[in-house]
């Protein structure tokens, strides 16, 4: 995929409609399984603006079918339109915590159970981030959001935890 083609979004905007089909499904899911290990490994380490993506293509590991691999062949089409951008933690004196969270809310139709995604900035760097399904089933849009705000807050809590 050197030379493939780059596009701007890594992930199609109808394909949270699609992703439970279960129409032609690949034969081995090795080569898939490798290629979202990989990208998984980026978003843990650099990537934060694919997190949501790969958190959603994980979900299809056991039984991926073409539209899944189509989607995972997207995401790096879409790194390699970005392999410019960089994390960056400014060098200036102030030290100013800013997080974002957010929830959708029983998104996934297979389950019904919606995904948290939360951002830590730095001074402006990203330092912590996830994108992850929740436990249990919320009952409405607000309960999400409540889910996805006691989650950032053991990431905010976490580090300022000193032993006894």
């Amino acid at each position: 995929m050197e030379n493939a083609k780059p596009v701007k979004s890594p992930m199609e905007t109808n394909y949270l409609k699609e992703m439970n089909s279960q129409d032609s499904l690949l034969p081995t899911n090795t080569q898939f399984r490798k290629a979202i290990g990989k990208l998984l490994y980026l978003t843990t380490a650099t990537r934060p603006d694919i997190a949501a993506t790969i958190g959603i293509r994980c979900r299809k590991v056991s039984m991926p079918n073409q539209m899944d691999w189509n989607a995972v062949k997207r995401i790096i089409r879409s790194l390699q339109g970005t392999l410019h951008y960089k994390l960056k933690l400014p060098t200036n004196n102030e030290s100013t915590l800013t997080g974002y969270v957010d929830a959708d809310w029983a998104r996934d139709t297979s389950d019904r159970k919606s995904t948290s995604v939360y951002l830590f900035l730095l001074s402006g760097g990203a330092i912590s981030w996830t994108s992850r399904k929740q436990l249990s089933v919320t009952l409405s849009s607000t309960d999400a959001e409540y889910v996805a705000a006691a989650q950032a807050s053991q990431e905010v809590i976490w580090p300022q935890l000193e032993p006894t």
